[in-house]
């Protein structure tokens, strides 16, 4: 049986035209000046398994290698000594395992997505030193205030006695520091607040004015809290990178996971929080409520008018579970 390609000596680059030989389940390569690669027994040489039509490479013990682009030659010889095919063409070869090779890696991908990526955020957020959610709240409020907000107009004894309303609750977050600020985003992203990686909390003047009681602000301010102590800030901008990262080894452009990175306020603003982030907030921002003694039904109060409200600038129920949904879990039904 003769087989027709290259051999490799192994010490240089150089290839020459060269012909593989078995007889009696013994190779041999052979070249226009004669034997290259002495007779050795095919069980010692290694095969490299067929995949698609790219050429196949039968390595010898001393580093020697013969290539050949006829791999069916190969797959007669392998067969008439019983030595296989080798597993990946085997399994490429038959319909049935390429179906389920295809489902079993779109189901690791699906629960990677789905469940592996969001563990591994929460691990990483937790495990962060306050200092980098420190760093991450100044970059973030930075992009904030050169890209969507302006300075507030509130005056500065609202200002004062909102502070002063919000400061038993923020101290109840304990380990956390709370630091509630006040925009205008009259123009950008209205009435909104925002919880930044590091424990800021952003109010913006829309919001307040659209709010008809103090206690509404209080449970506004519990969910935002309840952001802040879920990490769920910085979950969402690890999970974001991360799925950039994946897209970048799967298309080869590492652009998306800067871009993943740099995007925090984006996310903050425009793709929301997952809704299993919002309920986590509200669930928060209830049991806040009831051990101030207060109703967790104001903050109900305050999503209806929300969502009333229809603000077309990007309200702050833009991106979050639909405010029945939400209404009836703060209300307890």
């Amino acid at each position: 049986m003769e087989i027709g390609g290259r051999y490799f000596d192994g010490a240089s680059s150089r290839r020459r035209p060269a012909s593989l030989h078995c007889i009696d389940g013994r190779v041999e390569v052979t070249g226009p000046d004669g034997v290259l690669r002495g007779p050795l027994a095919l069980a010692r040489v290694q095969v490299s398994s067929r995949i698609g039509n790219t050429p196949r490479f039968l390595r010898f013990p001393d580093g020697g290698c013969f290539e050949t682009d006829d791999n069916d030659a190969v797959d007669d010889l392998l067969g008439r000594h019983r030595l296989g095919a080798g597993l990946a063409h085997r399994l490429e070869s038959r319909l049935r395992y390429a179906v389920v090779g295809l489902l079993v890696a779109i189901a690791f991908v699906w629960g990677g997505v789905q469940w592996g990526v969001p563990a591994l955020a929460r691990t990483v957020a937790f495990a962060l030193p306050a200092e980098v959610h420190a760093e991450a709240d100044r970059m973030v409020l930075e992009l904030l205030d050169g890209q969507l907000l302006k300075p507030s107009r509130l005056d500065a004894a609202e200002q004062a006695r909102l502070q002063a309303l919000f400061t038993p609750f923020a101290a109840a977050a304990r380990e956390h520091t709370i630091r509630v600020l006040f925009r205008d985003a009259a123009d950008t992203i209205g009435p909104n607040a925002l919880a930044l990686p590091g424990g800021t909390i952003v109010f913006t003047d829309q919001l307040v004015r659209l709010a008809r009681h103090d206690e509404e602000l209080v449970g506004v301010l519990a969910h935002e809290i309840g952001h802040v102590v879920h990490r769920h800030a910085m979950r969402r901008s690890i999970q974001a990178s991360t799925m950039g990262l994946v897209a970048a080894m799967i298309v080869g452009d590492v652009s998306s996971v800067s871009s993943a990175v740099t995007a925090l306020p984006l996310i903050l603003t425009e793709l929301g929080y997952s809704r299993d982030f919002e309920r986590e907030a509200d669930r928060h921002a209830v049991e806040t409520l009831r051990a101030h003694g207060l109703d967790p039904s104001r903050l109900a109060e305050m999503l209806e008018r929300l969502d009333d409200s229809g603000d077309e600038t990007g309200s702050y129920l833009s991106t979050h579970p639909p405010t029945p949904e939400r209404v009836r879990a703060i209300r307890g039904g």
